[in-house]
């Protein structure tokens, strides 16, 4: 086989798409395939280059592509997978971690997603945005750009105007930053322990083509958990209204029974465990499971509406699309007012107001 491949790549901050590409097309995997990896000036323009041949696959950061799928269609393309995630969780750039900070410390992150997250951890933090912080200096504002942001925030930190900021790790280390960092883990390490899912498509890169490209090296650049997360994250980002995509923490990846049994064992979660394994230890199912966790957090921190849902791999879609059904019923249900049992009853205010 020597086929020849052109990949067209496009950056963000958050999200750097060039680099890992071409180490993966330089790596032994692919070598029988002849590559050349190149930059695109922008969404529109590498879409223009596909659609013209000029290159024969585009690969971009998911989160530029939601909403704009319909453009992709009628340019003649079509997504065809994506490369799994490996850095998706967010860092907390600071001296210390997240619950050594002191009373009061300001934290400064510029999603609200985030900023709802860290007063969950801890309310007795000023968690703000950017623009938000009390500057020693009035006339001075934050830099447009991510990377020249961080560089900034870091300056502010090294002259104790802010203790810490949260940022990716992509821009950590795009912005040279001499401070330590601290991943805000998606996971916590003991049931209903601190977390922080990521926002949606944190750190996921789609991979687009003409129509008929070769599914045999489709199946080769594709990776199969990458491919589950755009679809699964696409299809709950495409239900949810546009004023909850910036506030909805959201994670779909592959998950190995044994992993899904230690973790039970550790939670002392029996419901968990009886899933995948009889009373007398046999495990009754071993195929891969989707793990889809979504959540929503009030504005001060104090309250979290979540569900997570284990399906198969081979046949998670319905699975999928039944736990889109099911999230929209539990957000109009914690969303409303709570009807009164009595007329002389105070007023009840809904569990969470969006």
């Amino acid at each position: 086989m020597n086929d020849r491949l052109v990949a067209g790549t496009l950056d963000t901050a958050d999200c750097p798409v060039y680099v890992p590409m071409a180490s993966f097309f330089e790596s032994s995997d692919v070598q029988d395939i002849q590559s050349e990896v190149q930059r695109v000036l922008d969404f529109d323009a590498g879409l223009e280059q596909l659609s013209n041949g000029h290159v024969d696959i585009l690969a971009i950061p998911a989160a530029i592509m939601h909403g704009r799928e319909s453009e992709i269609a009628q340019s003649g393309c079509e997504v065809i997978g994506a490369r799994t995630p490996r850095r998706p969780n967010l860092v907390l750039v600071s001296g210390d971690r997240l619950f050594y900070q002191p009373k009061s410390a300001i934290i400064v992150a510029e999603l609200d997603l985030v900023r709802r997250q860290l007063l969950r951890v801890r309310s007795d933090l000023a968690v703000m945005a950017p623009e938000e912080i009390p500057l020693e200096d009035p006339a001075a504002s934050a830099p447009d750009e991510a990377i020249e942001r961080a560089r900034w925030l870091g300056g502010l930190q090294e002259r104790g105007e802010i203790d810490g900021f949260v940022i990716s790790r992509a821009v950590y280390e795009s912005s040279n930053q001499t401070e330590r960092r601290h991943t805000l883990l998606s996971f916590p390490n003991e049931r209903g322990g601190t977390h922080f899912l990521p926002p949606p498509y944190s750190d996921l890169i789609a991979l687009i083509a003409r129509p008929r490209f070769p599914s045999t090296i489709s199946m080769r650049v594709t990776e199969a958990e990458g491919n589950t997360a755009l679809w699964a994250q696409s299809r709950v980002m495409n239900e949810l209204d546009d004023h909850l995509a910036g506030i909805i923490g959201l994670q779909v990846r592959h998950r190995q029974v044994g992993s899904l049994l230690r973790q039970a064992e550790e939670e002392k979660d029996p419901i968990l465990e009886e899933a995948f394994q009889s009373p007398d230890g046999e495990v009754l199912e071993d195929e891969v499971q989707v793990e889809l966790r979504m959540e929503l957090i009030s504005e001060d921190g104090r309250r979290t509406l979540a569900l997570n849902r284990l399906a198969s791999r081979f046949d998670y879609e319905y699975a999928i699309l039944s736990t889109i059904r099911d999230w929209e019923q539990l957000l109009k249900e914690a969303s409303r007012d709570v009807p009164k049992d009595h007329p002389s009853d105070a007023e009840a205010p809904p569990f969470i107001v969006h």
